[in-house]
């Protein structure tokens, strides 16, 4: 009389956050000896090198010249799956291990397929539908065998990403969402050409932005540098100029800001007009013309403080809109950069403003919203009038 075959399929990787989904389709066509069956378990509760050494039995056993066991594993990868989603993914992995397996035994052969889990899958290949068994890794003899070959066929695969991605610790963390993998997995630039970009946790990481401080000096010069740098940056802004003289003209300046922030939706900090701070530093140098050494002194307070500000705020990046004023000398500005880049871990971000057009589209876009614009830099020195 012509054996029956029983076929299980188990999988592995379905709730990890990157890399593809492995299945394995299995059936002991002969008896197996109770030393190697006594071994089998719920692969899960299994050490690594326990798993490895019952997978080489196992395989010793599918390529003997009268093989005991048959299977087949086939591996669906994360592109797939975030296309068609995982539950999908799944199907067409163990359809086309199935497929596969079926090539060694007759359909007509086939008593049943038994698959753990519960996701009520057909299969065209099938003349009846599959029996669905929840848990049974442990119970089950030959779904752990499916479980095992699985799992380390699995875990093959991560040790040869993990020679390519060094730093993603995936020998620790198996590719689920472990505290070592949310540590790794901070900026878009960290997700990997094989993490599962449909997935929320990755998804929301490649929709971070890099934040990035902006110190605005005047709220109309600001303007299209924020329009232009908000789609790559979480931006805020900086609102710290006690340079601004008289407090009228400051005041019409800060609504100004706040008018624009509202349009943008950008969030901002207000910091304290601290006209005694300005004073002090520009003591002595009250004659001096615009752009010499009165204004270095301006931007380097201004900067000293919107730094202090980024370290608060643990915010990498820090510019300024200082440098869209043709009435501003960038040269200068990047000098306070460079002292204070070589003092601390915090970037600034190099951008001379001017470039592009920038002033021009700025006075568009102030004309457009009917926002305030001065007509002197703000400095009680450089106000002719």
């Amino acid at each position: 009389m012509q054996k029956k075959y029983k076929i299980w399929i188990d999988e592995a990787w379905r709730w990890p956050w990157l890399g593809p989904v492995v299945a394995c389709a299995l059936t002991f066509a002969w008896n197996i000896e109770n030393s190697l069956l006594n071994k089998i378990n719920d692969s899960k509760k299994l050490s690594e090198k326990k798993r490895e050494e019952i997978f080489n039995e196992l395989i010793k056993l599918s390529i003997e010249e009268k093989p005991k066991i048959y299977f087949w594993v086939w591996v669906v990868d994360n592109y797939i799956i975030d296309e068609i989603n995982i539950k999908q993914a799944n199907k067409e992995a163990m359809k086309r291990a199935l497929s596969e397996l079926l090539r060694k035994i007759k359909i007509e052969d086939v008593d049943s397929v038994l698959i753990d889990w519960n996701d009520n899958y057909t299969f065209s290949e099938l003349t009846k539908k599959p029996i669905f068994i929840i848990w049974w890794d442990a119970k089950i003899i030959e779904i752990g065998a499916a479980s095992i070959i699985a799992k380390v066929f699995r875990d093959k695969l991560i040790w040869t990403y993990s020679l390519i991605y060094p730093n993603l610790n995936l020998e620790n963390h198996k590719w689920y969402g472990t505290k070592k993998h949310i540590d790794y997995l901070t900026w878009p630039d960290k997700v990997t050409w094989i993490h599962r970009v449909s997935y929320k946790p990755v998804k929301k990481v490649l929709e971070n932005k890099e934040k990035l401080l902006l110190h605005v000096c005047c709220w109309p010069d600001a303007t299209i540098p924020i329009v232009d740098l908000k789609d790559k940056y979480d931006i805020r802004c900086f609102w710290y100029d006690p340079n601004i003289h008289p407090k009228e003209e400051y005041d019409k300046r800060l609504k100004a800001f706040k008018k624009v922030c509202k349009i943008e939706k950008i969030p901002f900090i207000e910091w304290e007009y601290d006209t005694k701070k300005f004073f002090k530093i520009s003591t002595w140098l009250e004659k001096c013309p615009e752009k010499w050494e009165r204004c270095k002194k301006c931007y380097d307070f201004r900067l000293e403080r919107t730094l202090y500000e980024a370290k608060k705020l643990w915010i990498n990046l820090y510019t300024t809109t200082l440098t869209i004023s043709p009435h501003k000398d960038e040269k200068k500005i990047f000098k306070t950069w460079e002292k204070l880049n070589n003092e601390n871990n915090e970037q600034f971000l190099i951008i001379d403003f001017k470039k592009n057009d920038w002033f021009k589209r700025s006075i568009e876009y102030t004309t457009l919203h009917w926002i305030y614009r001065q007509n002197y830099c703000g400095c009680i020195y450089s106000n002719k009038k």
